[in-house]
């Protein structure tokens, strides 16, 4: 059996300090209870490294078989491609017009080829160290090279040219010559005259011609026949690898979880078997350790007694003492003014300052005595300026507060130390008191040094400048510091100029302008920081205006110092506490968090912080969700009729059903965020509990306010804005699906009518009003929308983009006037350009676009808002123009964040500007603003704004239906169309918000599916 063990912060393994502690029963099932906790605590966090390792093995096996599945399927496809390319390379066989055709192509081919070989030869020779007759020689040899094979060339050309076009021309295939004449040209009936037959030399060559193409129309078919047979042995092949490499990542997959699983439970069993085997091993020694227990249980309670009597006699004592300790701090001030005027050469006879063995009472009287001493000291001249000012430092409120702080914690030390050799025998409590002790001390030492050395300096300073201005020397300091700052300005301004006049010269250049000119202001900053420190009245005000940060500062360090060694003490020295207190920690934190904090875990500030907000939490939060505060909703209780039974048991009463449920939300919102502040409260009060009951210190106040200042910075941060989201998106959204679970709307208006829940009878009227053309309606004005949100998104994306990267370009001047032009659109609030829009393309000669075209053409005036064509190409128009320079001021400050090193590197690997922007700039582009057009897509498809501004829905439609839908009507402005009454149906409004969530759940889940994609590809 182990004995008991406690453990601090860093997992160091401590005895108890009376043995006698550690060999009861409870001390073995608390060791037995802290090895297994740590064991399990360690087995998580391997289990978590082992899952993390899982999970990431696992991804990789997937993406190797992603990469595998692509090479393999691209490898089939290869094989495949190589029979099409075969079968396609033949394609010119099917007729004897096609093969010639491609002839003449493939001589035109190589004639383009010989010119460039000519031209590229002709450059080489020129850029050779050959000598000039050489170059002839080999010019001369290319010129009858390229003579003969050109010759070639046009012997070939004129038969293929002359065959294609006889047998474009004519039907038969007898190759009348004479026939033919006239449709060639002269060279051609030069070169066929040649022979003594031209019409038989051309009808031989024909089937000599004819011969092959069957020959390769044979070899085609043979491909084709062999093609489909391989595609189809190809295919099965194919299919049953794939099945393959997907069977053996799975298998991969299946053995590392299964691994992992084993490891995990081998690992958990051990645990539960070392904690039966110790349990089991106590429970047969239970008899010896109890007859043990009785024994060591007097010698503990003994020891224990003595330390509790002998700190309730220390805690009268020293609350005597502290008043004591306080008086001799205060005489001590009075010491160390009266040596400080000594040591400032001011001579006078020091007083006794003995305070051993005097009472509080006599103590006063010293310290009074001591004062008189001090006052009715008498000084001339430039002394008693000194004593004055020390005078009035020395005993001024704020250095007697910081005397009276650093006697408190001298005296906080003194009663530690004494309070830890209570503790000396049986706890460990003894050592971090005496930590506790020597920290407070410490930070006494240093705080005095504090204080007094800038206490000194402020005096000294002071007294300085009240010498200088008694002998009236300030004014002759003030002078000449300003004429040494006044010739610093004018030599600056002078080397400026002289700059400036370089620079207008061109003597040098603008970025040596820039260093020089950097260069004169650090030098006239350095002059004018010399003079200030030349000057007594300067540097004393400098030191005077900078002592309170300077002090401040120390002080700041002196407090880290003293909690840095507090919170090592508390991590490294373990302590004792009783066994039941993680779950009386657990059970106090979900009834009222902050009650453990303060009670169990000394942590004050925290505790009270959260007991506060917990009496908000139990005061207001939870009464206000349960109905209390509000008498026009019911909390989570006015969900179930939303407020019908008012109708029926108070007439008269009329209650809002909207209150009922915008309040229901409210308050189920409110009540789940309280339990979970309960509950978590609750867990954390559990852990700190846990790491207690081990013997690890809870963290003091300065730990959690660093916590705050560092890591938890971004959890504290973004509370306000979760709060502000579930209030303000969430809350909201979700009363508009509940809507649509009810019968609000016509017949069922609140507050005069009452509303109640119908289940789905709203999302059935698609069914129920089928032969009202419901489904009609719908599918119109899906249609459009669907054709309005590509259009809206796709063609503002285009033409921002095609902006951005035009202006972008190196080679355009006035880059800032074009982009300022630009952006107009954007800076102009969209419903003014809407209205504007609107009224130039209004009807009739009062339309601006109507009377221009009428002017210049004599057009007759259109109805271009009343046409649907013409109206939905305008609204589209419209909202290109508005929303491009959104785009394009986005794209334009990602293009200025694309390294310039790509582009370079791209253009030494000779790609072209299209390469360039297709494989480099648009790549970029979109890995970087992909989110925000994600954005647009969605915004597109709820753009209400411009649909009800331009064109409000219409034109109708030819055909008009029940639900008055119109042609540029999308999801959004219909629902709206719906829901105010336009179209009268039983609960219209739920209807409406029926239709609206189904919108919303298209959009969501699109926009989601874009937004994965992006952070994957990201990634």
């Amino acid at each position: 059996m182990e004995k008991l063990k406690l453990y601090n912060w860093y997992g160091e393994a401590f005895d108890a300090k009376l043995p006698e502690t550690s060999n009861n029963l409870k001390a073995y099932k608390h060791q037995v209870n802290n090895v297994f906790t740590r064991l399990s605590d360690n087995l998580k966090t391997r289990n978590n490294i082992d899952k993390d390792l899982f999970l990431r093995a696992k991804t990789k096996i997937q993406d190797n078989l992603k990469r595998e599945l692509n090479s393999h399927q691209v490898a089939y496809q290869n094989k495949i491609k190589v029979y099409k390319d075969s079968i396609k390379k033949l394609s010119f066989v099917n007729k004897i017009e096609s093969l010639l055709e491609f002839e003449l192509k493939k001589l035109k081919t190589t004639k383009r080829n010989n010119k460039k070989y000519v031209k590229d030869f002709i450059y080489s020779l020129e850029n050779s160290g050959d000598n000039l007759n050489d170059k002839l020689a080999n010019i001369e040899k290319l010129e009858s090279t390229m003579n003969a094979s050109e010759a070639k060339m046009f012997q070939k050309y004129c038969l293929f040219n002359a065959l294609l076009t006889y047998l474009r021309k004519f039907d038969d295939l007898e190759f009348n010559f004479n026939k033919l004449k006239k449709y060639l040209v002269s060279e051609e009936i030069s070169f066929l005259e040649k022979h003594p037959d031209p019409g038989k030399f051309l009808q031989e060559f024909y089937s000599k011609l004819e011969a092959k193409r069957l020959k390769m129309l044979a070899e085609k078919d043979r491909l084709i026949k062999k093609y489909q047979q391989t595609k189809k042995l190809q295919h099965e092949l194919y299919r049953k690898e794939r099945a393959n490499i997907i069977l053996l990542a799975k298998q991969k997959i299946v053995e590392l979880e299964n691994e992992f699983n084993l490891k995990t439970e081998q690992n958990k069993l051990r645990a539960i078997e070392y904690k039966d085997e110790a349990l089991s091993k106590i429970k047969l020694h239970k008899e010896t350790i109890l007859k043990n227990e009785k024994h060591n249980q007097k010698i503990v309670q003994q020891i224990k007694l003595k330390g509790l009597n002998r700190r309730k006699e220390l805690r009268h004592l020293f609350a005597q003492y502290k008043q004591i300790q306080i008086l001799k701090f205060e005489i001590r001030n009075i010491k160390d003014f009266l040596n400080f005027l000594q040591k400032e050469g001011l001579k006078f006879e020091l007083p006794d300052f003995g305070m051993n063995h005097l009472s509080y009472k006599e103590l006063q009287e010293k310290k009074d005595n001591l004062l008189k001493i001090a006052k009715s000291l008498k000084f001339e001249g430039q002394k008693l300026v000194l004593y004055q000012i020390a005078m009035k430092h020395f005993f001024s409120c704020l250095n007697l507060l910081g005397v009276r702080k650093e006697a408190l914690a001298l005296w906080k030390s003194q009663y530690l130390e004494q309070i830890a050799k209570t503790y000396q025998n049986y706890s460990y409590e003894a050592d971090f008191k005496f930590e506790q002790a020597k920290a407070n001390k410490d930070w006494f030492i240093d705080a005095y040094k504090t204080r007094h050395k800038f206490l000194v300096e402020k005096i000294q300073a002071q007294t300085e400048l009240a010498i200088l201005k008694q002998n009236g020397e300030i004014d002759q300091e003030k002078k000449f510091a300003k004429a040494e700052f006044d010739r610093i300005s004018k030599e600056y301004q002078a080397n400026l100029n002289s700059l400036q006049a370089k620079i207008k010269a061109k003597e040098i250049s603008k970025q040596a302008f820039a260093n020089k000119k950097i260069e004169y202001k650090i030098k006239a900053k350095e002059a004018k920081y010399t003079v200030k420190l030349q000057s007594k009245v300067l540097r004393n005000k400098s030191i005077l205006r900078t002592l309170f940060i300077r002090k401040s500062n120390e002080q700041k360090i002196n407090k880290k110092i003293y909690e840095s060694k507090i919170n090592e003490a508390q991590k490294t020295i373990p302590v004792e506490t009783f066994r039941n207190i993680k779950f009386l920690a657990s059970f106090m934190g979900l009834v009222l968090p902050g009650l453990p904090e303060l009670v169990l875990f000394k942590q004050y500030a925290k505790g009270i912080l959260m007991v506060l907000f917990s009496i908000l939490v139990w005061s207001a939060f939870v009464p206000f969700a349960l109905g209390a505060y509000w008498g026009k909703m019911d909390g989570i209780f006015g969900f179930s009729d939303l407020g019908y039974h008012k109708f029926v048991t108070e007439p008269g009463s009329f209650p809002d059903a909207r209150y009922y449920l915008f309040g229901g939300v409210v308050s189920v919102i409110v009540l789940i965020i309280s339990i979970i502040y309960l509950v978590v409260s609750s867990i954390g009060a559990y852990r700190v509990a846990k790491s207690l009951y081990q013997g690890s210190r809870p963290s003091r106040w300065s730990h959690t306010k660093r916590w705050m200042q560092t890591s938890g910075f971004p959890w504290m941060i973004s509370i306000f804005g979760w709060v502000l989201m579930v209030f303000i998106v969430v809350s909201p959204v979700v009363t508009s699906i509940l809507l649509s679970f009810t019968n609000f709307g016509f017949n069922h208006q609140a507050p005069t009518q009452s509303v109640s829940w119908v289940g789905l009878q709203q999302w059935g009227k698609w069914w129920i009003f089928r032969n009202a053309n419901l489904l009609s309606s719908i599918g119109n004005v899906m249609t459009w929308t669907l054709i309005w949100t590509f259009a809206s998104t796709v063609l503002p994306i285009c033409l921002g983009i095609l902006i951005a990267i035009l202006t972008n370009n190196s080679r355009l001047k006035g880059k800032k006037f074009f982009r300022l032009i630009f952006i107009l659109p954007w800076a102009i609030p969209a419903f003014v350009t809407l209205g504007f829009i609107k009224n130039m393309f209004a009807s009739g000669e009062t339309g601006l676009i109507n009377f221009i075209l009428g002017k210049l053409f004599g057009m007759n005036p259109r109805s271009w808002l009343q046409e649907i064509g013409t109206a939905r190409i305008l609204v589209i128009l419209v909202q290109t123009w508005i929303g491009y320079a959104w785009i394009f001021m986005l794209v334009t400050g990602n293009l200025q964040s694309i390294p310039k090193d790509i582009y370079e590197a791209g253009s030494v690997d000779g790609a072209k500007g299209k390469h360039l922007f297709w494989y480099l700039t648009l790549p970029s582009l979109l890995l970087a603003i992909a989110p925000m057009l994600i954005g647009q897509f969605v915004a597109a498809f709820n753009n209400f704004t411009t649909i009800s501004i331009f064109t409000g829905g219409g034109p109708s439609y030819a055909y008009s239906t029940t639900f008055g839908e119109a042609s540029t009507d999308i999801i959004i402005s219909w629902v709206y169309k719906l829901t105010n009454g336009t179209v009268k149906i039983d609960g219209n409004q739920a209807f409406g918000a029926a239709l609206a969530t189904l919108a919303s759940l298209f959009s969501i889940g699109l926009a989601a599916r874009g937004f994965i994609k992006s952070m994957s590809r990201r990634d």
